[in-house]
């Protein structure tokens, strides 16, 4: 199992999981419970919630094993179930002031956050990529420090030099533009950073 673990998760141990092999469901477990951590801490900022969170999301995927059929995606879906079980949290506790300014910084409005499937990591990566040069260039690095390096907005003003309340505000400009250009893939891309460039 130990060595299942190393590797990306193929076909054939998620056709296991679906069926109930408790050991596929282990090096599951194994192989994305770090990752979910990080994932949705970076979306809720709250350890106890965190684990909590994490759980939820291992339970919720083992009760619905069987109707998972797009084995190829899997990490995919794992996460997407993981952002929509946060944001149903966050949703419950909007009115409290560290959940609001949050959500207000990414510029994420609750009621209208969908994951969207359907497109490959390279489209997005591409897509990505494509926006984030044409961005000016203090707000491209202050973006990548904070979503590809996972700097908090203190150490992104001491590394560079400038104020907390400046990084806040190449962080909103940064999401307000891609929001403007990705329109409904916004949040997969939001997403696609946490997955697959912040988790690794």
């Amino acid at each position: 199992m130990a060595e299942e673990t190393k590797h990306k998760i193929d076909e054939s141990l998620v056709k296991r999981f679906t069926i109930g092999d408790m050991k596929a469901f282990d090096c599951i477990y194994s192989a994305f419970n770090h990752k979910l951590q990080k994932f949705i801490f970076s979306l809720i900022k709250t350890e106890t919630d965190t684990e909590d969170l994490v759980q939820e999301v291992f339970v919720r995927i083992w009760e619905n094993r069987t109707k998972l059929r797009e084995y190829e995606s899997f990490d995919a879906y794992l996460f997407s179930i993981a952002y929509h079980t946060t944001m149903t949290l966050l949703r419950t506790r909007v009115k409290e002031k560290q959940y609001v300014e949050y959500v207000k910084s990414v510029q994420v409005e609750l009621d209208e956050a969908e994951f969207i499937d359907g497109f490959s990591r390279d489209e997005i990566s591409e897509k990505l990529n494509l926006l984030i040069d044409q961005m000016p260039p203090r707000q491209r690095e202050v973006f990548k420090l904070k979503h590809f390096r996972n700097y908090s907005y203190k150490e992104i003003a001491e590394t560079l030099g400038i104020s907390v309340n400046t990084v806040e505000n190449h962080i909103v400009k940064s999401h307000k533009y891609l929001k403007e250009n990705l329109g409904a893939t916004y949040l997969s891309v939001l997403l696609f950073i946490h997955v697959f460039i912040v988790s690794n």
